[in-house]
């Protein structure tokens, strides 16, 4: 009916909306180079398109939600890991599963150069490589599905070990 309200609670809402806003000047601010001056800009900061951190979280919901809308709970993720295995058939899904086997190298560059900002960058590159992957794959009611779901808890808890190590929470919803 057009004439019910949809109900927020105002709660969650006003918690999520501080981890968006948080994550999103954190993220502007540890992606600059240490060494270069730059101008802080909110407009900038809080695009939900590009190199910010409302579009990393957005695109680290939309793995969620694909789980949940798959019937994929933990549990079942990690079972299905016991089963299961990874079996690369698009460019787009190679591509994303090397940039999350990148993960050991960039920390690595973030110590050796002292440049947190590398690994801001790889967080961004994994975004656009799920976006990319999205585009030409399909995950759910696929015959790859379960090595495809498998691909995307891989990419999930690399992000969310990036987003931990850069002091950021993450939202299983936008």
């Amino acid at each position: 009916n057009q004439d019910e309200e949809i109900k927020f609670d105002e709660d969650l809402l006003e918690e999520n909306s501080e981890i968006v806003g948080i994550c999103s000047v954190k993220y502007f601010d540890l992606k600059q180079n240490r060494v270069s001056n730059y101008k802080f800009d909110y407009d900038t900061i809080l695009d939900p398109k590009g190199d910010t951190g409302c579009y990393l979280l957005y695109m680290y919901a939309r793995i969620q939600s694909i789980f949940i809308k798959g019937g994929y709970s933990k549990e079942d993720v990690q079972k299905l890991a016991l089963t299961e295995r990874i079996h690369i058939t698009s460019p787009q899904e190679w591509d994303l599963a090397l940039m999350i086997l990148r993960l050991p190298e960039y920390i690595d560059g973030v110590f050796f150069d002292l440049q947190i900002n590398k690994i801001c960058f790889m967080l961004y590159d994994i975004s656009c490589r799920i976006g990319a992957f999205y585009k030409v794959n399909k995950d759910l009611g696929s015959p790859e599905e379960k090595s495809r779901i498998l691909l995307l808890e891989a990419t999930r808890v690399c992000m969310k070990k990036v987003f931990d190590l850069l002091g950021m929470k993450t939202l299983d919803r936008l």
